[in-house]
């Protein structure tokens, strides 16, 4: 498991651990970032990092993205 903020651009990814308090985790349930599900990372280039879930595209602060814990899928 590494870090979402750790990930290459253009990688598949999915989410295996949120850290964090009951807030953060229910900031991220309502954008549709839960456990299990399989996000891409459109762009990791030193601001926020840009995924993409389905037709959505979300920006993510580096903060947060560094408390999603991910594994590379195929």
């Amino acid at each position: 498991m590494i870090p979402l903020s750790m990930v290459e651009s253009g990688k598949k990814v999915r989410i295996i651990k949120i850290l964090g308090g009951r807030g953060r985790i229910k900031k991220l349930l309502m954008l549709g970032i839960l456990e299990g599900e399989t996000i891409q990372v459109l762009s990791n280039a030193g601001g926020p990092l840009i995924i993409s879930r389905g037709n959505a595209r979300l920006a993510l602060g580096r903060g947060i993205s560094h408390k999603i814990l991910v594994e590379e899928v195929q």
